[in-house]
């Protein structure tokens, strides 16, 4: 599906029920990889990233992906593939995670967890004001580039999402198993959107 970015803006809506049809990987993949994917020879990403430090990890949780077993997926750097980390459906957990325990992150065919470091950026940019917060600050905005250019290409793929940051940070990364010294920072939950009245 070719469309504009200013179709893609202008389209772009929080989808939180999703229709039982499968998410092709081929579109899943290029979600990745305009989160995550490298977009020159020289190594830069699709996603700016403050002295190109890049501290974000994704992770993809799949439940209906077309060509992918059900399971929790680690994306390798500059999208180069994904690697699974565990085979079980933590849907359910994920949700328990959440703030408000919402629905539709157990029924997402797929689920992106945007996690970073925030160590290593925070002591490369420590020398600037505020002292220890800067490099936070770098971070948050780096995965927000991330999500927005998640969004904006499901919807060029014809999926809806919605944007998850409510949630209990300690629990969700037990969840993911996330390694010190990941963080999770936003969950997106992709799917078809489930026709009205459905």
């Amino acid at each position: 599906m070719d469309i504009t970015l200013a179709q893609a803006l202008a389209e772009r809506r929080s989808v939180r029920t999703f229709a039982e049809r499968a998410i092709p990987l081929p579109s899943l993949e290029k979600i990745l990889w305009a989160a995550q994917g490298k977009s020159g020879e020289d190594g830069k990403r699709t996603t700016p990233s403050a002295h190109a430090l890049y501290p974000l990890r994704l992770f993809v949780l799949a439940a209906r992906v077309a060509g992918l077993e059900r399971g929790l997926y680690a994306l390798a750097p500059e999208g180069a593939g994904l690697k699974t980390v565990d085979g079980a459906d933590l849907r359910p957990a994920l949700c328990d995670a959440a703030i408000g325990n919402p629905e539709w992150i157990a029924e997402a065919p797929c689920i992106i967890a945007i996690c970073a470091d925030m160590v290593s950026p925070a002591r490369a940019f420590a020398d600037q004001p505020p002292c220890g917060a800067r490099g936070a600050r770098y971070v948050y905005l780096e995965a927000g580039a991330a999500a927005q250019n998640i969004q904006l290409q499901a919807v060029g793929e014809g999926l809806g999402s919605v944007l998850v940051g409510g949630f209990d940070d300690e629990a969700t990364a037990g969840v993911l198993s996330l390694p010190a010294p990941l963080q999770p920072l936003a969950l997106l939950c992709l799917g078809f959107s489930a026709p009205e009245g459905s």
